[in-house]
């Protein structure tokens, strides 16, 4: 299917953080990125528009917030969407401002919330019901999509987690879990059975000081994207 324009979701490493020309985000420019992250530089590739729509430092049920808005945009479109890091928590505050906590975080609310309420369990369950939900409203609106993920928790079974708690409790979980990775983790692009991060560092690719891969990763990760997307027409390119 010819796109007319490529529109990308997800973090910083969307955004593209660290990379020679992304500007900084600002009131007047919320949306600023980097034109050399490999979403853009596919969307080079195919002569089309690119749309960022990446925000960096958000979890998962925020990143879907934004592509649930851009479901009715004008097609065809190819969305992308980098799923970012399963402990990362979003809410909405008495004012509908959204906020995010994530792991280390050292106000008030992060530190009561990862000291209390913090479960791996439920964070894979809940970010398997977020992109759960995403993967429906595109197939129903038959949006082409390419899905990856920064974390590989979206992996996890009950039985990594929870090898040893009582069989009932274990039992209960598996298929709960189970039934959601069947239907998502076929969906997810892998770099080699790695994240994009951990692929960039196997393969020696230069990493900026905030942990973010740089051009070289990027121009790296595009041409492989493109090459499993060609090989395996994965998710009906």
């Amino acid at each position: 299917m010819p796109y007319k324009r490529i529109i990308a979701f997800g973090d910083s490493f969307t955004r593209g953080d660290e990379l020679a020309d992304c500007p900084a985000v600002s009131d007047e420019h919320p949306l600023a990125h980097s034109n050399h992250t490999w979403p853009a530089m596919i969307a080079k590739t195919l002569r089309i528009e690119y749309d960022c729509r990446a925000t960096g430092g958000r979890g998962n049920q925020y990143i879907s917030n934004l592509v649930n808005r851009r479901i009715e945009f004008e097609k065809p479109c190819l969305f992308i969407v980098n799923w970012t890091y399963f402990g990362r928590f979003d809410f909405i505050d008495h004012n509908d401002r959204w906020s995010t906590i994530c792991p280390g975080s050292e106000d008030e609310i992060g530190r009561n919330y990862y000291k209390n309420f913090d479960n791996d369990i439920w964070n894979l369950h809940r970010n398997l019901q977020i992109i759960h939900s995403v993967l429906s409203l595109l197939e129903a609106n038959k949006i082409d999509f390419i899905f990856t993920c920064h974390d590989l928790a979206f992996k996890a079974t009950i039985d990594t987690l929870r090898h040893d708690c009582p069989s009932a409790a274990r039992d209960h979980w598996h298929k709960s879990i189970q039934i959601l990775s069947k239907l998502i983790v076929p969906k997810i692009i892998e770099f080699e059975g790695l994240t994009f991060t951990d692929w960039a560092i196997k393969y020696s690719y230069p990493i900026g000081p905030g942990g973010h891969p740089l051009e070289k990763a990027h121009a790296e990760a595009a041409k492989y994207i493109n090459t499993i997307i060609t090989k395996e027409s994965q998710n009906e390119y």
